[in-house]
């Protein structure tokens, strides 16, 4: 799929409401925060109006895509402040996205949803921005389809120049998601990143190519000590620098795990 199509279901008018003549910048400032589920699966279908004013760019300018864990809120709405470009998800965009959020728009826009390509979709949704979209929140799937992170970066890169902030936690960057984020989104002003998997090295590539950064959330982080002292260098010119709760893998070989475990039950 490489658009997005027109809602083919038309709604019911109301005789005593006459949604139209309600002031379509008033219907932008509500629409911007509405959420992504409600502005591609609930706006689009209320009336010819609304569905006008859902296609401003204005309204795409904060794509907060539906997480992968049901009842999750996003890290940031309590810890960055209420201006934070975060600050409009809620609760509500917290179902699981390919399972749930993708069968509803297929079923909505009547697609077969094996046709729904995830990169191309989220390209799809930061394309109605056209060129204003500001700050990307990625479902945690991304980072599991090959080069996917790479492919919708680039995208931003060739379409959003006031594109400042992105959001991928619970997420595996490796090598090919650091590079992308260093390559395609350098100016990043706002970085979060908690709960994912990424080594020290991958960590400090971010850190000495993103030089703009202004907030980065790499909390509860497996991969890298969140004491460690070159990091804590590195990100000394970042205001508001998160870390806590970081630590490396801990491993240990399986014969060992059940030697200990053979022991416990010797005793």
């Amino acid at each position: 799929m490489d658009w997005l199509p027109s809602p083919k279901r038309k709604c019911q008018t109301e005789d005593q409401r006459r949604w139209e003549d309600l002031n379509t910048d008033c219907l932008v400032n509500v629409f911007e925060k509405a959420g992504m589920e409600p502005m591609l699966l609930v706006i689009p279908f209320v009336c010819k109006s609304w569905y006008r004013t859902s296609l401003d760019p204005a309204c795409w300018k904060r794509l907060i895509f539906p997480d992968t864990e049901k009842g999750s809120i996003d890290p940031w709405i309590s810890q960055v402040g209420t201006n934070d470009p975060w600050n409009y998800h809620n609760e509500t965009e917290s179902s699981r996205f390919q399972y749930n959020f993708t069968k509803r728009f297929a079923h909505k826009y009547e697609l077969q949803c094996r046709l729904i390509r995830i990169p191309q979709f989220i390209k799809n949704v930061i394309n109605r921005s056209k060129g204003e979209a500001r700050f990307l929140r990625l479902p945690r799937i991304c980072s599991y389809y090959p080069f996917a992170i790479r492919e919708i970066l680039t995208h931003i890169n060739k379409n959003c120049s006031k594109f400042c902030g992105l959001h991928l936690s619970d997420a595996s960057i490796d090598e090919e998601e650091t590079s992308a984020i260093v390559k395609f989104v350098p100016n990043v002003k706002f970085l979060c990143l908690r709960k994912s998997r990424i080594n020290k090295n991958n960590l400090v590539e971010i850190l000495k190519g993103c030089k703009q950064l202004e907030v980065l959330d790499v909390r509860e982080c497996l991969g890298f000590d969140e004491g460690d002292e070159e990091i804590c260098e590195l990100a000394s010119h970042i205001p508001k620098f998160m870390y806590a709760g970081s630590c490396k893998f801990v491993s240990a070989p399986l014969n060992e795990i059940l030697g200990e475990e053979d022991e416990d039950l010797g005793d």
